[in-house]
């Protein structure tokens, strides 16, 4: 669509600054949101131990659940030989070639879910023990992550944690297996963890051509609610900056079994009050948020 409304700065602002700028009218769409979920069932109770790492266990469940090809690949292929099988055939994946390193495709859809959690728990884990090490060669990377697999301490403390999940996912997947899941399958094929600018953002999952974002987390007041549109905001217009055809968001709030679906063009006009043109505001966005970044990086002496 034509823009009418991006505004210029005498200098550049900060990204988030600029959003809230040109993206100020968001309490109609925090309204609707709120809506949706006062009418929804009564929201999901059960609590993990750690909820933010359930949050990232859930989110990779779900992504080992709905792509065709195996997600997470960089990190997967990290493994020994034998334990990349192992995890990938555990989810439902097998290899469409003879060879090692050949590609693999979801083969069933009839893996049981807590077995999908059991692996989708320990990626999360095997890509902290990658970003401890920071900046690495391959040979490193695989040498780190063959060490945490073989810490029988933070294994077990891995389990425990798994465990003690369990109840909670239980929960999550009978919500996510009633319809939500036909849902998300039914916007397209799914690709999870999409990295726009170099990994400066990481969307949870590209449907198709529908941005998602995943959340198992309390959204009781309206300013996280705030965060989540300006989050989704940021994705839609990144994407679109950087050529992926989105025609649509989703904010999946898990808990309380909403899924709130937008059209990108509706999402932005009623967040800007006008019409925008959704590519050249994701090329102004995506030169700011690259500007902060060589901001943000130390000079040499």
């Amino acid at each position: 669509m034509t823009s009418y409304a991006i505004r210029t700065c005498s200098e550049p602002p900060a990204p988030s600054h600029w959003l809230n700028q040109q993206f100020p009218h968001r309490a109609r769409l925090i309204a609707d949101l709120q809506g949706r979920i006062s009418r929804a069932p009564a929201p999901i109770r059960a609590c993990a131990p750690e909820p933010d790492r359930f949050g990232q266990a859930m989110e990779r469940t779900l992504a080992l659940d709905l792509c065709g090809a195996p997600p997470y690949l960089q990190l997967i292929k990290q493994l020994p030989a034998a334990g990349m099988r192992r995890l990938l055939t555990t989810a439902g994946y097998a290899p469409t070639t003879d060879t090692p390193d050949g590609p693999w495709r979801k083969t069933t859809d009839r893996i049981p879910g807590a077995r999908l959690f059991t692996v989708g728990s320990l990626l999360p884990y095997l890509d902290r023990a990658l970003h401890e090490l920071g900046s690495a060669n391959p040979d490193d990377a695989r040498e780190a992550i063959q060490a945490a697999l073989r810490d029988r301490r933070a294994v077990s403390a891995y389990a425990t944690v798994v465990r003690g999940a369990r109840p909670a996912f239980a929960a999550f997947w009978a919500s996510y297996t009633s319809g939500f899941r036909n849902a998300l399958r039914g916007y397209g094929p799914v690709t999870a963890s999409l990295s726009l600018l170099g990994g400066l953002r990481i969307v949870d999952f590209l449907a198709g051509t529908t941005i998602v974002e995943y959340k198992t987390g309390h959204f009781d007041d309206a300013r996280d609610l705030d965060a989540l549109v300006e989050q989704v905001l940021a994705y839609a217009l990144l994407a679109a900056g950087c050529g992926h055809p989105v025609t649509a968001v989703v904010m999946y709030l898990a808990r309380y079994h909403v899924l709130a679906h937008y059209p990108l063009e509706t999402f932005l006009a009623h967040l800007a009050g006008q019409a925008i043109d959704t590519g050249e505001a994701g090329r102004r966005f995506a030169a700011l948020v690259q500007a902060e970044q060589t901001a943000r990086r130390p000079t040499a002496r």
